[in-house]
Order: structure tokens, then sequence, then C-alpha cells
């Protein structure tokens, strides 16, 4: 039999507030305390996997309900066409269109908001209920301390994961703040009811208050997303240009949309009636599939590439284009953490892809009043006797002001002071100039060596700057006097007839001494010259330190049917010095339109179920079922090993809630109401097994509470926000909703409880009778409130210097690495600080009152 001193009777110690734990207290009080204590710790983590799975498929119902969207007509162009036509007899042309129903502030601050809090507001309604109206510990401390994890934690971490080059600011600055400003004034609201207006006892009036904030802060949010008190303002004054911004926006909108928009209806509607809106741009946007395809690669140089790699470049176009919610981020982030279905293309595109599809390297905005600066090209290469290698630096937009920009080399395969000289520095534009040169020292030494490279990196533009898309360029120190290998970049090139001209590279490999020539002509294959393409022959040159060449060859469309046709490219007779490497011939396909329309039909079909894979929430038991039971969403091919883990470990939670209504019967709301009853079940289990383990252990349920329960609940939010920083050009996604969910976990997750508590012992309980108030007991709570409310302010400042600091480069995620290193350990520093003081606090070790 066990040592009666290492059990604990759950009676006597914990039975009057569980709801479901102990299932098997008899036999349960003879185990080990401590092996319990291990069983009861790995329970309480296969908890927290199967409430974070529930509140993924709560979470894909929520995304169903409110990107439900409805259809408008807006007046374009008149029916004949003629824009801009005012004959009293032309007929005006509507053009249909969807909005979204809801808004994505008050969808922000209710739906989501309460299905990312929804374990910590049912657990404190659940602990309060199960504990016969009393307050609890497990409750409140698990609101505070998941607050303090996703505001310090959850942004610290969303800061430091953006590239070195890149920044994110927060676009609807104005809800920002408002939500920011309830972040904090709500646990101050706390602290006051708890400690100074009735200290130690909540009254009626201030749980009915405290759950009223929530839909004020709704209604202030909704406010500032509409700028509303602006608008009041200028109503008077310049109501109609403002009314002509929104607008614009709104059409930009829909013109860079790859389906049909989704924007506000109000922004479509205002200008309505006398004046017809010409929405010609929205008529000219097709909607389907091929023609998305089809615009994508017409963007490019009319080349196709493979059709996997150009439908996975597709996708991620049409991902670019779209807006997500924080919902969609949640559910896709959820997948890959339980090995389900992965979503391979929801990063935004590298920078080739994206080179690709638009044909050249555009700065990311068509800002005029803003400076843009970035390096001239992407590469450069130097002869190590040159001694110096000058970059060039331009700035475009706006040119009638003075900018700033710094600048800094970082080793790659060469290293600074052997090399090369390391070189740091501003560099400062005058009005009107837009190019500069960066000078930096090469080393010659007398030892042969390949060809070695360094970076040198643009960052920290001055206000009213910003940088452009080549910010890092590469510099290589090419070995003396090597002529260098000439060769083909690609051995085969695939063109279709209609594209006028096949564009071909040599590359020079190994060396760039000296001025070189090689020679080429065209040969047929099937294809043949004269008919189907024009021959040549001629010589490319190549000039003392280049390293590129193009030849052209151009194509002859006719209207006749023709299989595909191929030709060959030969190169010869280098000069010199140089040689020819092993890519000395290239084949060239030419396609025939109609083939080519098959491949884009094949595009399209691929980059379809790419986007099949994106759809949040299934359609039927049947999809659920086969999703659940497949390793990595049935793609085995390319699951890897942790996906088999993952799938066993989360196997039995998905087979159980696949049983779950899909996201998209009754429009979502069946799914949402019997997930959240599921999530409160799921809850109250871990309430209980937290409050066990911390019995066994000798652990407060105030400690544990902010520790393993907020770290558990708050998990998959810290996964969403990583993925959304590093895909969404904004950080209104990753951390702008962080605020609103912090202030809600307290207006509902203490203002419900307390509401019902305090009614049910007002009319439960005689005035008198001491059971008729609800007191809370619990001394720490206040610390830890006070805690956070210093740490939120200590965070907010911090972002809105970032936003501002031209250090930090003027945004709330990323930036200098420096910077954005220092302030990431800032917030989790603070983080740490918060668990250790309340939990000293807790056991009294140390006391400030």
């Amino acid at each position: 039999m066990a040592d009666p001193a290492s059990n604990i009777s759950y009676v006597d110690h914990y039975k009057g507030g569980a709801m479901i734990l102990p299932l098997f207290e008899a036999s349960e009080s003879q185990w080990n305390r401590y092996g319990r204590a291990v069983a009861y710790l790995i329970g309480l983590c296969y908890m927290f996997l199967g409430v974070n799975i529930i509140a993924d498929v709560f979470m894909a119902s929520i995304e169903v309900i409110t990107s439900k969207t409805k259809k408008i007509k807006i007046a374009t162009a008149n029916a004949n066409g003629d824009n801009g036509d005012d004959s009293p007899n032309s007929a005006p042309h509507f053009d249909t269109i969807e909005v979204k129903i809801w808004n994505d502030t008050v969808s922000n601050l209710t739906l989501m908001a309460l299905g990312s809090s929804a374990p910590e507001i049912l657990l404190s309604i659940i602990e309060i209920v199960g504990n016969n109206f009393e307050p609890g510990e497990l409750g409140p401390g698990t609101i505070v301390g998941s607050a303090s994890f996703n505001l310090l934690v959850i942004t610290a971490i969303c800061i430091y994961v953006i590239p070195d080059d890149e920044s994110r600011r927060i676009k609807e600055i104005n809800v920002f703040a408002c939500t920011s400003f309830f972040a904090v004034f709500a646990y101050i609201w706390l602290y006051l009811v708890i400690e100074v207006i009735t200290p130690g006892v909540i009254e009626i009036w201030e749980g009915i208050v405290t759950f009223l904030f929530f839909p004020l802060i709704v209604l202030l949010a909704f406010a500032a997303d509409k700028n509303f008190w602006r608008k009041q303002m200028e109503m008077e004054g310049d109501w109609n240009q403002m009314q002509d911004v929104d607008l614009s926006e709104a059409i930009e909108r829909r013109r860079t949309t790859s389906r049909v928009s989704k924007c506000s209806e109000r922004e479509l509607l205002k200008k309505s009636g006398d004046n017809a809106i010409e929405l010609d741009v929205f008529s000219k946007q097709k909607t389907g599939s091929e023609e998305d395809v089809r615009h994508i690669i017409e963007m490019g140089k009319k080349q196709l590439k493979d059709p996997k790699e150009a439908a996975d470049i597709a996708t991620a176009e049409m991902l670019r284009r779209t807006h997500h919610s924080r919902a969609w981020y949640r559910v896709i982030a959820g997948r890959a953490n339980k090995g389900g279905s992965k979503v391979p293309f929801y990063n935004k595109p590298k920078d080739e892809d994206q080179a690709a599809l638009e044909g050249k390297e555009p700065s990311r905005n068509g800002d005029m009043t803003v400076a843009r600066v970035e390096f001239s090209a992407a590469a450069y290469s130097c002869m190590e006797n040159e001694g110096t290698i000058k970059l060039g630096v331009v700035r475009t937009g706006n040119l009638a002001c003075k900018t700033s920009v710094n600048f800094e080399t970082s080793d790659g395969t060469a290293n600074a002071g052997e090399d090369y000289v390391a070189k740091a520095g501003v560099i400062e534009f005058e009005e009107g100039e837009c190019i500069k040169c960066i000078e930096i020292e090469i080393i010659d030494d007398d030892v042969w060596e390949e060809t070695e490279t360094f970076f040198v990196r643009l960052f920290n533009p001055s206000r009213g700057t910003e940088m452009d898309k080549i910010c890092v360029t590469q510099v290589s120190i090419i070995n003396d006097d090597e002529p260098g290998i000439l060769q083909f970049q690609k051995p085969s090139y695939l063109y279709k007839e209609s594209a006028g001209m096949a564009e071909l590279v040599i590359e020079r490999n190994d060396g760039c001494d000296g001025r070189v020539t090689v020679r080429f002509k065209t040969k047929d294959i099937t294809a043949i010259a004269g008919k189907d393409y024009e021959e040549t022959y001629g010589y490319a040159a190549f000039e003392h330190g280049e390293v590129t060449k193009s030849v052209y060859i151009p194509l002859v469309d006719d209207s006749s049917y023709e299989e595909n046709e191929t030709f060959e490219v030969t190169l010869l007779d280098a000069t010199g010095g140089a040689s020819i490497g092993k890519t000395r011939r290239t084949i060239v396909t030419i396609l025939n339109d109609d083939d080519y329309q098959t491949l884009i039909t094949r595009v399209a079909n691929l980059t379809s179920v790419n986007l099949d894979k994106l759809v949040i929430g299934k359609e039927s038991w049947k999809q659920q079922f086969t999703e659940a039971l497949s390793v990595n969403g049935g793609n085995v091919d390319e699951a890897e090993a942790l996906d088999f883990v993952l799938h066993f470990l989360t196997f039995g939670w998905k087979v159980l809630f696949a049983c779950v209504p899909p996201a998209h019967i009754a429009g979502g709301w069946l799914c949402f109401c019997v997930s959240l009853g599921v999530i409160a079940i799921v809850t109250a289990i871990i309430g209980d097994m937290a409050s066990i383990l911390g019995l066994l252990l000798g652990i407060k349920d105030s400690v544990t509470a902010i520790t393993l329960v907020a770290l558990g609940t708050s998990l998959p939010d810290t996964f969403a926000s990583k993925v959304a920083a590093t895909n969404e050009d904004t950080a209104d996604a990753a951390i702008g909703n962080i605020t609103g969910s912090n202030s809600v976990n307290v207006f509902l997750g203490l203002g419900i409880p307390w509401v019902i508590a305090t009614l049910y012992k007002h009319y439960s309980y005689a005035s008198n009778d001491k059971r008729s108030k609800f007191i809370v007991e619990d001394k720490s709570l206040p610390f830890t409130i006070a805690l956070y409310s210093i740490a939120a302010i200590s965070t907010l400042l911090l972002l809105t210097w970032r936003r501002y600091s031209t250090q930090a480069g003027k945004a709330e995620l990323g930036g200098n690495p420096f910077v954005k290193k220092v302030s990431a350990g800032f917030c989790v520093s603070f983080w740490l600080i918060y668990i250790v003081c309340a939990s000293l606090y807790a056991y009294q070790i140390i006391d400030f009152s």
C-alpha cells in the first residue's frame, strides 16, 4: 500500500470545486503522488491539444460566418460602352459585385475575439459555476496570464521573425489605438473594482458595467474604423474629396484582387445615385481561374514555366492579393501543427517569383509623395585587382526633398579585412538627386581564390522614405586574369508562338577579365528558319566586367495550326582566352497558341487544386473524416516524419471532432454552437486537471494559471501571429488583434461570470447573509493585474516609439536587426519579470503591500 503521507484526499482538498475529475477517486488515492502528477501533466498537455483542435474548428465556423457576402449593383458605364457619354438617351450600365456583410473590425472584436479567447473565457465561467458561484483563482489568473503572454511574448516573436530587410506597420492605426486604450483600461478597471471601489467584493452593478464595456469597445472601434470623428469635422469641408479617396481605395482593391472583391458596401454606395461611378476596371477583371492564370503569366516575359511551378507562383500571387482574417491564419497554422493538410503556398511569393510574375522589379507602391531608395542592380562583380567597386543607389518617387538611408557590408564567402574593407555609413540625397554611389575597397592578394561574395544592404530610411525592391545587393570578387567560361543559362527554353521574340541568356562564369566574344547561330530541328523563326547568327560581346548577355531570336506567328516545333542555338569560337562551358547548346520549343491554351488550362487546374487546400471548413462529414484519417490531408508523398508524429498524437481528437457539423452547413452557425459546447466540456476538464496537478505538486492555482494554463491556451495564437507577421504586408493580422482580444477577455471572461454569480447570490440569500456577497479572496490577483498594466503600457509605448523612429524602421515589426532584437528582448524580459514577481508574491516571498 502506498504511503499515506504521499497521497492527498480529493474529498477534503478538492472535490468541492470539481465538476468532472477525478473519475476514479478511490483508486487514484492509492497511487504515488508524483506518479499521479506526471499522469495529470501528460493528460493536461493532451487536453491542450484537444482544445486547440476544436478551437480551430470553432474559428473555421467564424471564418465562414464573417466572410458572408451579398451582391449589389454599382452604376459603371453606359450600356453602349461609351464612357463619359452624358446623352440623356444613354442607358446606365450596372456592374454586380460582392460586398462583405460583416465589418472586419466588428468581427475581430466579437466572433473572432471569442474564438481566440474561448478557452480562457469559458474556464472562468465554468470555474465559478462549478464552485457554487464562489470566485476561484484559476479563471481570472488565466485571463491575466494569457493577456500578458499575448501582448509581450507574441509581440516579441512577431517583431523578431520579420526578415532583416523588411518591416510591417499597423494599417488600421485608429482601431489599434482604440483597442490599445481598452487593453490597459480593462485591467485598470479590474484593479479598481477589486481593490478600490468595493475592496474584496464584487457588486451587481460592477459586473454589469464590466460586461457593458464590451459593446462599448465594439462601437468605439467601429467608429474609429470608419473615421467617424474625422468625418464629422470634415463634413462641411472637403467631404467629396474624402469620398473620392475612399472610393479609389475600393476600386484599387477590386483591381488587384484575383477573385471577386469583398469590400465595404458603404464605400461603394456612397457616391452612387446622381453621380454614376465609372468602374470600368471592374468589368475588365475576369474572375475565372484560367483568366487569372493567363493574366499572371502575361504579366511576365511570356515564357511559360513548368506547369506545377507556374501554378505555385499563380497561387502565391492570388494569396498575396487577398486580405486574410486572423481566423484564416489561426486555422492554417493549426493544420500544420496537427499533421493535417498543410497549405504549402500561404507564404508571400519569393523575390524571384514576384519578378517572374511582373516581368520587372517594381517599387512597392506608386505613391509619388514618398521617396523610395534601392540599389541599381541586384548583383555586382569586379576583378580582385581593381582596388575599388562602386555600387549605385537610386532614388525614385518624391525627389523634391532631402532624404537619407544607412548602408553596411556583411560577409558572404568573402571576409572583411581579408578580401574587402568593411564599410558602413549614411547616404544623403539632396533635393533633386536621384543617384548616389557607395565605394568599397577591394583587397588584392597573391593567393589564388575562387570567386567570393559579400553583401551590402540598405536600411533605416529617413522619414518620408521607404525601401524599394533591391535593398540588398551581392558583390562578387572575381579572381584576376581569368576571362571566364561562357555558356547558356538554361539548356532549354519554352515560348509560345505569339511571343514574338525568344530571349536566350549567356552567362560568363569563373572570371570576367577583359573583352571576350562568342559566336552563336541557330539550327533547324523541327522548326524551319524563315517560316517558324528568323535565322539568326552573330557575336555576343562581353566587355570587361560584364557577366551576362542576352541574344534575341525573332519568332514568326502565323495563322495556320502547327505542332510544337524546336530549333537549336549553338555557341562557337570564344575569343579573348574565354572557353565554352558544358551548356554550349540550348533548345528552343515554339508552342502553338492552341497548345499554349492547353497548358494554361492545366496550370489553371493545378492552381485550383492549390486554392482548394486553402478552403476553411468542410462541406460534408465525409470530407471531415477523410481529412481526419489522413496524414497531411492524404498527400503522404510530401509528408514529413513530424507530420506522422503529430497525426498519431492528435488522431483521436481529429476523429472525435470530425463529428462536429461541417462549417458550411447552416451558414456556419450550427458548427459554431456545437463546437462552443465542446470547448466548454474540454475546458472544464482542463480546469479540473490543472487544479489537481497544482494540488499534487503544491503549486497554487494562481501560479498554475499564469504559467501552464495561459501558455497552453495561447500557443495556437502564437503560431497564427507568426504566420501572419511573415506573410501579410501589414502588422494588423499579427498584433493588431491582440489588444482587442485582451480587453474582450476581461469584459466577457469576468463580466459574464460576475453578473451570473452576483445575481445568483443576491436572489438566493438574504441581504444580511454573508453568502449574498461575491467575495474575492485572491490577494495575488490585484498584484498580477498591476504588473500586467505596467507591462502593457511599456509595450505599447515601445510599439509607438518603433512606429515613429527611423532607428526602428518606422514600423511596429521588423526593421533594423539590432533594434528588433533589443525590442523583442525587452518584451520577453518583461514577461519573465511578470511571471517571477507574480509567483513570488503568490507565495508571499515578496510583499509590496
